[in-house]
């Protein structure tokens, strides 16, 4: 089996709970320099939506919806689904707060138990890349099937120059680490280079849309936690053994300039829509 989220040990291994899925977003979400924030952003891209019906997949820890809890529309039906039980759970307690009444679900994004033409929005934040190329080509398709004539899909991804110095670093403390490779097979799933390609094989028109950002980082412990979290992403892979985070972590800080790392990040959207606009 290809070594992508449909496989069993990596939706139970590396997406059985939230706690990888957040030291990566610790990561982005402490030192990101742009002072607007990535799911506020995903947010404005959609535009004005009345009475939408939406689905997201892959909702991960609900992020989303945590950070834009009060734009949230009262007559909005929103369902939020992952293939992972683990990770809705996490949603589920998460979003509790804000009292608003989502819809949970466990769904296989190749098999979406829902009519045609249900849906305004489909996200697919950061997921698509998960999935192999057979695979993703029958989400896409399922993603097309469920959606409005009027709908479109929201899918997040990165681009291939994505963590640049990140790779670098690695490379330099172990040139034996998988790390690159690990991010190399997910860029070539899909990415902001090579995504709008996949998409127009469907949807009538594709927009890619940049989000302008890099981080820097002032805490070693941060990136120490971040490439832990990495072990387990593609399947059978240890980027760092455990054993080696402490050397990992002086190496890092041997690597700080005026106590800090920079990283730059390409991350962004394309927004699909089933029929011209």
């Amino acid at each position: 089996m290809s070594p992508t989220l449909r496989n069993g040990s990596l939706k139970d291994n590396q997406y059985g709970n939230a706690s990888n899925f957040n030291a990566r977003i610790y990561l982005h979400a402490k030192f990101s320099t742009n002072a607007y924030p990535w799911p506020c952003w995903i947010w404005d891209q959609w535009g004005k939506l009345d009475h939408a019906n939406v689905l997201e997949l892959g909702c991960g820890s609900g992020l989303i919806w945590k950070a834009n809890g009060p734009r949230i529309p009262a007559n909005w039906t929103i369902t939020l689904s992952d293939y992972s039980e683990g990770m809705l759970s996490a949603a589920q307690a998460g979003l509790e707060p804000l009292g608003f009444p989502f819809h949970y679900e466990a769904i296989d994004a190749i098999h979406i138990p829902y009519p045609d033409e249900s849906f305004d929005l489909v996200i697919a934040n950061h997921m698509l890349y998960h999935l192999n190329d057979m695979d993703r080509k029958r989400a896409l398709e399922e993603i097309h099937r469920v959606l409005k004539p009027s709908g479109f899909l929201c899918s997040s991804t990165i681009g291939i120059g994505n963590m640049r110095e990140m790779k670098e670093l690695v490379h330099a403390f172990d040139p034996q680490s998988c790390y690159e490779r690990v991010l190399g097979a997910i860029e070539s799933r899909f990415s902001l280079d090579n995504g709008g390609s996949q998409l127009r094989e469907l949807f009538e028109n594709v927009e890619l849309r940049r989000y302008d950002n890099k981080l820097i980082v002032t805490e070693p412990d941060a990136l120490v936690n971040y490439l832990l979290s990495v072990n387990g992403l593609e399947a059978d892979t240890i980027v760092l053994h455990p054993d080696k985070a402490s050397a990992f972590r002086q190496f890092v800080e041997s690597y700080w300039v005026d106590g800090s790392f920079t990283i730059a990040t390409e991350s962004g959207l394309f927004l699909s829509y089933k029929n011209p606009v």
